[in-house]
């Protein structure tokens, strides 16, 4: 299987890729649905606010930074780096 990492111009930020969106017909607080060519995904609030901000606007550091503050209790800097990294293999986010 080929690599689905897709490199933009330089200084972009982190989005998600095209074709993924969440669908807001099964949204509900406690469960979020990522709709992507591969089919649908179910995500937790905190990978659901982290894949939210992956709005173009940030750099992989400013959204971990973002993700950190933002968080009500200690935030593992590591796992939400681990899971921007899953996220981009999997073809849900491109960008820098």
């Amino acid at each position: 299987m080929g690599s689905r990492k897709k490199r933009s111009a330089p200084g972009a930020g982190l989005r998600l890729a095209p074709g993924v969106r969440f669908d807001s017909s099964e949204e509900r607080e406690e469960v979020l649905v990522l709709v992507c060519p591969d089919g649908k995904v179910q995500l937790n609030q905190i990978a659901a606010g982290i894949l939210r901000l992956c709005d173009g606007s940030r750099t992989r550091d400013d959204l971990v930074a973002e993700v950190v503050r933002r968080s009500r209790g200690p935030a593992r800097v590591v796992e939400i780096i681990e899971f921007l990294d899953v996220a981009q293999a999997r073809g849900w986010i491109d960008g820098e």
